[in-house]
């Protein structure tokens, strides 16, 4: 992490605690943009990632999956209008 708090400290809002590996999103089998990925401000241990859906991704049920470090989450279902 970059701008690491101290355990159990929330996370800061300035500067943001931000990872220091890229994150990887997919969705739909289409790489998102990713405007961020870190600590959620205000709160202890939450990680949070924002990514944009891509143009082009099919209405429905889409799968979502997340990278970082060679390490990828399992595919969650998203809905996509």
């Amino acid at each position: 992490m970059n701008n690491q708090p101290a355990s159990g400290d929330p996370a800061p809002a300035s500067p943001l605690a931000t990872t220091k590996a890229p994150v990887r999103v997919t969705i739909g089998g289409q790489d998102a943009t990713v405007s961020f990925n870190g600590l959620a401000p205000g709160f202890a241990g939450l990680y949070q990632v924002n990514a944009v859906v891509p143009p082009g991704v099919s209405a429905g049920l889409q799968p979502v999956v997340v990278s970082i470090g060679g390490v990828s989450s399992p595919p969650v279902n998203l809905p996509v209008q």
